[in-house]
């Protein structure tokens, strides 16, 4: 269990990471690293406002029962939202590891989080806090389409229901500033997710300005969290007086991806308290011109993709020292064990990490990372 901490003003914000060992064929990891989260958020008085959970979604039913017994055991409520996705583990183990973010008030006797009901039977966790109103909508799918329905139809009611929880909550989809969205079986059909995307943007006037491309940051990548063609989590914020929100929409070492048909911005930078959090799309090996780069080649992919996240954080007077989450998503076993050998060979800090399978947006690409850094 790895936890990275910012100080803020009325509280501290902290990062959990932990990723199982290679090799375990049973639930003794995800009952050790729940066992060490639920001690750790009770200690500290953590709240947590996004949690997710990685694993084969054959043991999900036994892993949220390992959750469940931690979480009671340590007087923390189990019945607060977080998600559990097929993310699955690189060996054949059940459990791939745990990623929670939360806040520690600096007032032992303030609650600053909560959880509020949304439509459809949607739960949320909110914070307010000085520099405005942040919001964490988990599992938002499509299913009002049917099941039966096709992919895109289903990415359509995905983003229609996105917008009508944001709005019961006070918030509107220019608020989103980062999204998740794992696709069952992406490389079948992510151009038509990207077309049903941009038009439901083009409906709701994101990215419309010209001026301010502001497209929130986005990971898309192969996942599920039960029956639903695509699924999406999302992170809203109105930031008020207190707060700023800059999308970035290219870095030195790669162009805007809506340039090939993606609509998302490359990270956003939430800047409050003197600080800013660069929440960093996933991120592959893409070159400038939008095309795949160094295909075939793990090694070469790992390290591009690797750089490309270093000039962005470089760009905004960071780097790998500063990343406090990360997931790391790779094709096959190999493109992992190439990762492991450039990380070493650069001699990178350690970054708090979670490696899963799942396929990427092409088929050519065999690795892709996303991340949270604290500048």
């Amino acid at each position: 269990m790895e936890i990275r901490t910012l100080e803020r003003e009325t509280h501290t914000d902290c990062y959990l990471t932990a990723a199982a060992s290679p090799g375990a064929d049973d639930l003794t990891a995800a009952q050790e690293i729940y066992s060490a989260a639920a001690s750790l958020m009770a200690q500290r008085r953590i709240e947590p406002i996004i949690e997710k959970a990685y694993g084969r979604i054959s043991r999900r039913t036994d892993i949220a029962a390992v959750r469940r017994t931690a979480f009671v055991q340590h007087g923390l409520s189990p019945d607060l939202p977080f998600v559990f996705l097929e993310g699955a583990p690189v060996d054949r183990a059940p459990f791939a590891g745990l990623q929670i973010w939360g806040v520690a008030a600096h007032d032992a006797k303030a609650s600053l989080v909560r959880s509020q009901s949304l439509l459809y039977g949607a739960v949320a966790r909110r914070l307010d806090f000085a520099g405005g109103r942040l919001l964490y909508a988990p599992a938002i799918d499509g299913l009002s389409a049917g099941r039966a329905a096709p992919p895109a139809e289903q990415a359509r009611a995905m983003f229609d229901r996105a917008r009508d929880l944001l709005a019961a909550a006070g918030f509107s989809y220019r608020h989103v500033v980062r999204t998740w969205i794992y696709l069952a079986h992406i490389l079948d059909w992510y151009d038509d997710f990207n077309r049903v995307r941009t038009e439901f943007f083009r409906r709701e006037g994101v990215g419309a300005d010209p001026s301010r491309l502001d497209f929130p940051a986005s990971t898309g990548i192969q996942g599920r969290a039960g029956d639903a063609a695509c699924v999406m989590d999302l992170l809203a914020l109105d930031p008020g007086t207190g707060a700023s929100v800059e999308p970035i929409r290219s870095s030195s070492r790669q162009g805007h991806s809506f340039d090939y048909g993606s609509a998302f911005s490359r990270a956003t930078d939430v800047r409050y308290g003197g600080r800013s959090t660069i929440y960093v799309s996933g991120t592959a090996s893409i070159d400038r011109a939008g095309k795949t780069a160094h295909v075939g080649d793990a090694a070469a992919q790992a390290q591009e993709t690797l750089e490309c996240i270093g000039a962005l954080l470089e760009d905004r007077g960071g780097g790998f020292a500063n990343i406090v989450q990360a997931t790391c998503f790779v094709k096959h076993a190999t493109a992992l064990a190439a990762y492991d050998e450039v990380v070493r060979r650069l001699r990178l800090p350690r970054i708090p990490t979670v490696t899963v399978l799942a396929d990427v947006c092409r088929d050519d690409l065999l690795i892709e990372i996303e991340a949270v850094a604290i500048i």
